[in-house]
């Protein structure tokens, strides 16, 4: 929803930022503050649209994602 739009990307922000404070100080954060996408995150979006431009080129055949 556009009202929304700018407040989550601020949460995210916020999430990162003190992530990145409590890295650089030394301090151990819950594992649940950590509640924005990491590097494997991104990897398995980019299999998925890698899988996606590839089912579209075989003409919508199903295309099966690779095993994490």
């Amino acid at each position: 929803h556009p009202e929304g739009f700018l407040e989550g990307f601020a949460n995210l922000y916020r999430a990162v930022a003190a992530a990145i404070r409590a890295r650089r100080d030394g301090v151990a954060q819950a594992v649940d503050a950590l509640d924005f996408p990491g590097v494997e995150d991104g990897v398995r979006g980019m299999a998925f649209i890698e899988a996606a431009v590839q089912s579209s080129r075989r003409g919508g055949q199903w295309v099966q994602l690779a095993d994490d």
